[in-house]
């Protein structure tokens, strides 16, 4: 039999640039955001004039953690478009593809203008925030977890992922794994941990809420006591530390 005890319970870092894949204290990654994703529309842009002639119809969130910008502009009689992110110079730029990565945290403002033989048409404009991405936290619930046998079914893990960032993140990796143990009784060799398989975009968690693991949707990390062919009376009591990690999306 082996009881198991919560070590260090790691933070889970969500970047605005890249996911983290956090391996202990402040460990980090890169996070990866797919730049063909379609950008959000939450409103209406700010057009400064030429409505109906000039258009920002694609554009991030207004509220954002992704350090990637999309944006998609309509303009009648095809007019040449010059496109600015904040202060930057402007340049010629297409209606269905203007991308700016490596946009910092704080606001910004996205401003393209219609042209014709050297002739401002219109111009359109929208405003946008990058936050600075806060922890995502996984709190497991290991009273749950009952003593451990050798050859024993897996035993799920309850845990409950918090995000306290004002927008939504997707979960789209946890593992844990297991330190500690005894003497003659290493987690390597004894313990068989699983992870949730969160292909698709299943663990969605929105702003400022909690998940809590098993649910209807994910299962829950699981882990189980490997029979060995050896004798294992070293994990008779034995402790086991879990820790967590993973990766998460805007």
């Amino acid at each position: 039999m082996a009881r198991i005890a919560i070590g260090t319970v790691l933070a889970l870092m969500l970047a605005a640039a890249a996911s983290y894949a956090a391996a202990g204290h402040g460990g980090r990654g890169k996070e990866r955001h797919d730049p063909t994703a379609p950008a959000t529309t939450p409103g209406e842009p700010v057009t400064t004039d030429g409505s109906g002639v000039l258009r920002i119809v694609g554009h991030p969130a207004a509220v954002t953690t992704r350090s990637t910008a999309r944006f998609r502009v309509t303009a009648a009689g095809n007019p040449t478009l010059r496109c600015r992110l904040d202060r930057r110079p402007a340049q010629a730029c297409e209606e269905t593809a203007v991308l700016y990565r490596g946009v910092g945290v704080g606001p910004h403002t996205f401003s393209v203008a219609a042209v014709r033989r050297g002739r401002t048409l219109a111009r359109a404009s929208y405003d946008w925030l990058v936050l600075e991405p806060k922890p995502f936290t996984v709190s497991p619930r290991p009273t749950a977890v009952g003593p451990l046998y050798p050859g024993a079914a897996p035993s799920s893990i309850p845990v409950t992922i918090s995000n306290p960032n004002p927008v939504p993140i997707t979960v789209t990796s946890l593992q844990v794994t297991a330190g500690g143990g005894a003497p003659g009784c290493s987690p390597a060799d004894n313990v068989a941990l699983t992870a949730p398989a969160l292909a698709g975009g299943k663990l969605r968690i929105a702003a400022h809420a909690s998940v809590s693991l098993p649910s209807a949707a994910v299962a829950a990390p699981t882990i189980a006591l490997r029979e060995l062919p050896v004798d294992q009376d070293a994990c008779k009591n034995a402790a086991f530390d879990l820790a967590f990690s993973g990766s998460a999306g805007g």
